[in-house]
């Protein structure tokens, strides 16, 4: 009976350190993401619109695309999507992003900003005049393709060029 009484002890000992320390620790550390770098985050996205509509979408040119040398989808995109958007898009290849630094500094930042962690190849950033930025993905819908299902890619390709007619 006293072992038990010294793990219920110790069991609500670590529940105060929870509540008096661990979480208002957190609780400030979210506080202070929402008040300082959050503002920093949204205020660089304004930066990053602001200055993509004034280097390309002032020449008509509305959508970052980016793509790789996948066999998965590179034909089908040189085929079918690049000849439908290419005058109206800045296009990156990710098989090549080495070179961004020397070739698109400016336009790798832009799709670090907006591209995510995760589903980002391929993709198009479509940048409008009223300063909307869409996004819109297309590697679940090249899987679903993959797997003999292709209505995914004709909805993400159909929004991506009534997208861009929009825009222009």
């Amino acid at each position: 009976m006293r072992i038990e009484t010294n793990t219920n002890l110790i069991a609500t000992l670590g529940k105060i350190f929870i509540y008096l320390f661990i979480f208002p620790l957190l609780l400030l550390f979210a506080l202070l993401y929402f008040v300082f770098v959050y503002p920093i985050i949204f205020a660089y996205g304004q930066w990053f619109k602001f200055r993509f509509w004034r280097r390309h979408g002032i020449h008509g040119t509305c959508v970052l695309f980016v793509y790789s040398d996948s066999p998965n989808w590179k034909d089908y995109i040189e085929a079918n999507a690049l000849p439908r958007i290419g005058s109206h898009s800045v296009i990156l290849n990710w098989s090549k992003r080495r070179e961004w630094v020397r070739t698109n500094p400016f336009e790798a930042k832009v799709f670090y900003h907006w591209a995510g962690k995760r589903e980002f190849n391929p993709i198009a950033i479509i940048f409008s005049p009223d300063g909307n930025v869409r996004v819109v993905r297309f590697w679940q819908a090249f899987r679903d393709f993959k797997h003999g299902n292709g209505s995914a890619l004709q909805v993400v390709e159909r929004e991506l060029f009534n997208a861009v007619e929009t825009v222009n």
